[in-house]
C-alpha cells in the first residue's frame, strides 16, 4: 500500500466521492473496497485501509482509558469513525457527521500519505499548504533532529 499524490475530486449532492483509480487499486484485495474514515488530526478527514486502521487501533488500545488525556485523545481520533464500502462505481459516501468537517464543499482533494489518504476541502487544503510551506525549512530542521536522535 502506497498512496501518493494529490487528486481533486468532486462531491456529489449525496456526499459521495469517486475514489481515483490510482488510489483504489492500492487497497489490499482482501478489503473488497472497504476502509475506515474518520476525522484527522489536521482539519480534514482520513481514510485508513482496514489493515492500517487495525495497526492504529492496536496503538490506541495501549492507552489508559482512566487517564483523561488518553481518553480525550482516543475520543478525538475516533470522531465519526465509520467503516465505508465503495460502490460498484468506486464511489464512497461521507457520512453526514463527517461532512461537517468538509462543509458544503463540492470539491475535495484526496492526498495520499503513504498508508492512508487525507480528504481535504479544497480551499482549506490550499490554506493549509500556504501556511505550512512558509516554514518548511524550520520544520525540516526539527524533523531532522528527531530522525538523527532516533538513529543514534
Amino acid at each position: 500500500m502506497r498512496f501518493l499524490g494529490e487528486i481533486n475530486c468532486s462531491v456529489d449532492d449525496k456526499g459521495r466521492v469517486k475514489m481515483p483509480v490510482s488510489f483504489s487499486r492500492q487497497f489490499p484485495e482482501g478489503d473488497k473496497g472497504r476502509f475506515m474514515i474518520a476525522r484527522d488530526l489536521d482539519d480534514c478527514l482520513v481514510i485508513y485501509p482496514l489493515e492500517t486502521w487495525k495497526a492504529q487501533e492496536e496503538k490506541l488500545r495501549q492507552l489508559n482509558p482512566f487517564n483523561p488525556t488518553h481518553r480525550a485523545f482516543t475520543n478525538a481520533i475516533t470522531v465519526g469513525l465509520t467503516e465505508v464500502e465503495m460502490d460498484s462505481a468506486d464511489r464512497f459516501l461521507i457520512s453526514k457527521q463527517l461532512m461537517r468537517y468538509i462543509g458544503s464543499a463540492k470539491e475535495v482533494v484526496l492526498k495520499g500519505q503513504f498508508d492512508r489518504i487525507q480528504v481535504w476541502e479544497a480551499t482549506k487544503y490550499e490554506q493549509y499548504i500556504a501556511g505550512h510551506l512558509s516554514n518548511v525549512q524550520q520544520l525540516a530542521a526539527e524533523v531532522s533532529q528527531y530522525l538523527d536522535a532516533k538513529t543514534n
